[in-house]
């Protein structure tokens, strides 16, 4: 009777420690489940971060880059007006102006300084101040010239010859810069004419002095930024 009482007993106690065995053995398949678990999520959360941390650092260096271009663009713009402003300082500062506008150096020249009132053919005055601009283009031979010629609203007198209207005025004194300006040692293939007649007005007043303003011939130089362009991402 007792030899069967301790058998029994013993059973349970040997069922007990293999149910315990089993129990500690899950519990531990779990725990080594969930450490492998959050190990592979902070793997990937690490990966994450680096490639974010990548990609700032990236988009620091464009950003840097562009402000360097950006820089070295205003510089250039800078000295180029300067050197214009320098070689033009001979003349009366009512009659002309020098302007940075959208990446471009623009020279405004008045009619007066230039052509005698309805003519084509510029004055000594003029070409004096035209040689003086050249002498600075050709020191800058990436430069690009645009010569546009303006005009006030008034109809060019009937009778003139070879003006049929403020188109014609526009177009042949433009021209006629050009002429000047290759004629002293600037390749023609850096020059372009244009006529705007009064379609682009600096002063939309009805006064004389607004119609003088109107009347003017603007150069403007377009220094090459291919090269600055390509990493501010414009195309030129």
């Amino acid at each position: 009777m007792k030899s069967n009482f301790f058998k029994a007993s013993l059973a349970v106690v040997l069922c007990s420690s293999m149910m315990a065995s089993c129990v500690s053995s899950k519990k531990y398949e779990d725990l080594q489940a969930s450490k492998e678990a959050q190990e592979q999520e902070l793997a990937a959360s690490k990966a994450k971060v680096d490639e974010l941390t990548s990609s700032l650092r990236e988009r620091e260096q464009k950003l840097a880059d562009m402000e360097r271009a950006m820089n070295e663009q205003q510089k250039v713009l800078d000295n180029l007006k300067n050197e214009v402003n320098a070689a033009l300082k001979g003349f009366n500062q009512g009659d002309l102006s020098v302007a940075v506008k959208d990446g471009k150096v623009y020279v405004s020249m008045s009619d007066k300084l230039l052509f005698p009132t309805g003519s084509t053919k510029v004055n000594t005055g003029g070409k004096k101040a035209i040689d003086q601009l050249v002498s600075v283009l050709k020191n800058n031979q990436e430069v690009d010239v645009m010569v546009e010629g303006h005009t006030d609203d008034v109809s060019v007198l009937n009778g003139m010859k070879y003006l049929t209207d403020n188109w014609d005025l526009s177009v042949l004194r433009a021209t006629e810069i050009t002429r000047l300006m290759t004629e002293k040692g600037l390749s023609p293939d850096r020059i372009t004419p244009a006529g705007r007649s009064f379609y682009m007005p600096v002063d939309s007043g009805r006064t004389a002095e607004a119609k003088a303003k109107n009347r003017r011939t603007e150069i403007i130089l377009t220094p090459d930024f291919t090269e600055i362009y390509k990493i501010l991402g414009i195309k030129a």
